[in-house]
């Protein structure tokens, strides 16, 4: 892959949206077919059509926004939790993956199986592990928005291996006495459909490119410049199944 792809990728989708040609195939085949209960965890983005559920507490939420939003660990979800939201149609997780060991990511997804629909769809939204080998290798020269992100915390005349293990760590991203903003996995294509296949929950896995028909900015990708966005559906079939220890 070429090292600025991703920033090509994302300028043609800006070009084609600058004409009127945004696609948005995902949120349009949902809309039209009445499937309209999203949840965004981890998120406050309060998107339109998302429920949001995270951390904070929402105090001081203005009442529209109260009345969409959840506040739990998703890292301590349970039956309690999953009886008070309900079943959606879409779960969204956008950056929030990486931020969970791999066993605890396993649980997660199938916390995020129980609570979807039949058929329902999973998105997941994670740095792609290769763009940054990639950015290592060629001192993130196309990653500038990034290397200026890192060199909040690190040096500036830093050599690329430190960039690296900022975005491997997110070392600096968050106040360091913040350890929910931690990464503690890092995925590309390959693995996070190998964490997909090991829960046995979901059908049709595929990578959701920010060129791709159902693809949009932000509502499969937020961060488009380092995005591995994967898509999945829950398979009834596989509902019952036991959950991999």
């Amino acid at each position: 892959m070429l090292a600025n792809m991703p920033w090509l990728k994302y300028n043609v989708a800006r070009g084609l949206k600058k004409f009127g040609i945004e696609r948005n195939g995902l949120k349009k085949k949902l809309l039209s077919e009445g499937r309209t209960r999203w949840l965004d965890m981890g998120s406050q983005r309060f998107e339109e059509g998302f429920m949001c559920l995270d951390l904070a507490s929402g105090e001081d939420l203005a009442p529209d926004l109260a009345e969409r939003y959840y506040s739990a660990n998703i890292g301590q979800l349970g039956d309690a939790d999953r009886e008070k939201l309900g079943t959606f149609d879409l779960v969204r997780l956008q950056h929030v993956f990486e931020h969970f060991s791999f066993e605890d990511g396993t649980q997660l997804l199938n916390f995020c199986s129980s609570l979807l629909k039949q058929d329902g769809y999973l998105l997941l939204t994670v740095p792609d592990l290769r763009i940054h080998i990639n950015g290592y290798f060629t001192n993130y020269r196309h990653m500038g928005y990034f290397v200026n992100y890192a060199q909040r915390r690190i040096p500036q005349d830093a050599p690329p291996s430190f960039l690296f293990s900022f975005h491997a760590h997110q070392f600096g991203y968050a106040p360091v006495d913040d350890p929910g903003q931690v990464h503690k996995w890092s995925y590309d294509y390959e693995g996070l459909t190998y964490q997909l296949q090991k829960v046995n929950k979901f059908k049709n896995i595929r990578r959701l490119d920010v060129l791709d028909p159902w693809a949009s900015i932000p509502f499969t990708h937020n961060m488009p410049l380092e995005d591995l966005c994967v898509i999945a559906q829950k398979d009834p079939t596989k509902d019952s199944s036991t959950e991999d220890s």
